[in-house]
């Protein structure tokens, strides 16, 4: 059971990456097939006419097509999702195994195209298990290079985590209104905020003192509190100011969130952020 609830917490968690420019990525995959099979010549490949590097080609807008389409559905039905970086390893392992898929019935056609006269159960048996081999050998890569991002992500937070532990300096509140608000005479302090939460129309504006609810919409306080450089947006829903947080929660793949300092909240960091956040800190 323990195995069951830990495989759902995986495929539940945010994906660690979203290729929210999936046709530059299609294209570096269809670009890599093209390469793996004219530099290493798999399959038997090297036993084909001189013209084979042209009709290897194909495989590679294959890769190409099918890399797109799934990706670009499943970022369409889960739009919001992309945006907020709470695109799921479940739906991201979802497009990936249709692409396989889809890769797969191209490469079998192809195949066919190629061969008229060969019998159809061979070549769908060479589809199948050549596009698997490579299939394995790409994302082995992809995993490697991405673990090593992540260790080194996970080393930058707990930097982050110890510089913010040792900073001793205390939460000051300075006379300064930077962004004023004329629609109902309010203003906001920088200096005096936690965190801004968006909600519809109407954003909640969280400081040491309480919590007040203002018409407005989170970009409209995005840009007029830009001045003062340390309140940013940390997720589709949220603004933080930076000099509140006193620490990083969390894991790349259970997401990040921000503790706010003389509050009993956490704020969520999204995936489209965290390189925003962690280079604050750092700058």
């Amino acid at each position: 059971m323990s195995l069951l609830n830990n495989i759902k917490r995986y495929l539940t968690a945010p994906a660690h990456t979203v290729n929210s420019n999936y046709h530059i990525v299609a294209i570096a995959l269809g670009l890599t097939v093209y390469m793996i099979l004219v530099v290493l010549q798999p399959f038997g490949i090297n036993e084909g006419p001189a013209s084979k590097y042209f009709y290897l080609l194909g495989f590679g807008i294959i890769t190409y097509v099918g890399s797109v389409i799934p990706t670009a559905i499943m970022h369409r039905i889960y739009k919001t999702e992309v945006a907020e970086g709470t695109f799921s390893n479940g739906k991201n392992i979802t497009a990936f195994l249709l692409s396989v898929l889809l890769i797969m019935i191209g490469n079998f056609l192809y195949f066919m195209a190629l061969n008229p006269d060969s019998s159809s159960l061979s070549m769908l048996w060479a589809a199948v298990w050549q596009t698997l081999v490579i299939a394995v050998l790409i994302v082995g890569v992809y995993m490697t290079f991405d673990n090593a991002r992540l260790r080194r992500e996970i080393e930058r937070v707990q930097q982050i985590n110890q510089r913010l532990t040792e900073n001793t300096s205390t939460h000051t509140v300075e006379t300064q209104n930077f962004a004023s608000l004329p629609s109902d005479k309010t203003t906001i302090n920088p200096d005096a905020l936690l965190y801004i939460e968006s909600d519809k129309n109407y954003c909640k504006i969280t400081t040491a003192d309480g919590t007040t609810t203002l018409r407005s919409t989170l970009t409209t306080l995005e840009n007029q509190l830009k001045p003062c450089g340390h309140v940013i947006r940390c997720h589709r829903a949220f603004l933080v100011n930076m000099k509140s947080v006193e620490g990083i929660l969390g894991s790349a793949s259970s997401g990040y969130k921000l503790k706010i300092k003389f509050h009993d909240a956490t704020v969520p960091v999204s995936r489209t952020y965290i390189a925003e956040v962690l280079g604050y800190f750092e700058g």
